[in-house]
């Protein structure tokens, strides 16, 4: 079972993934504009830089998830899967990109992965190398 301090922390590798979609969806948007004037061109500047923004808020908290976990592989897992999940549905829904039954189940077996890797009990020497840590 994951430890309390583990499931506190996984949100924020959740919530970086958000930012990252909101990112990529925010840089596409940019790539929508030419610079033909002035609005187009301050257009495309403010979501370009709200796109780093965006960006730079989910490195952030993705290191906040690492620095709280005690494996990178659960938070790498939940931020890069929301990111892949969130960027299709986005992509389907807002820009009408296309996606097959096959990349959905794909995708379902992939969140199936994470929660077993981010739920699953921690292994004996896991458990030693925890209680040596609290030792030191």
């Amino acid at each position: 079972m994951a430890t309390a301090k583990t499931e506190s922390k996984m949100h924020l590798a959740v919530v970086s993934g958000l930012f990252a979609t909101s990112g990529g969806v925010l840089g596409k948007l940019a790539g929508f504009y030419e610079m033909s004037d002035f609005w187009s061109l301050m257009a495309k500047v403010i979501l370009l830089l709200a796109m780093v923004t965006s960006n730079t808020i989910g490195c952030t908290l993705f290191v906040k998830a690492l620095a709280g976990s005690g494996s990178s592989l659960p938070a790498t897992v939940a931020s890069s899967t929301v990111n892949y999940f969130c960027s299709a549905l986005v992509g389907q829904l807002v820009f009408g990109e296309s996606t097959s039954l096959r990349w959905w189940c794909g995708t379902s077996i992939v969140l199936l992965g994470l929660l077993l890797i981010c739920y699953s009990p921690a292994s004996s020497e896991q458990r030693r190398q925890k209680e040596e840590r609290k030792r030191q």
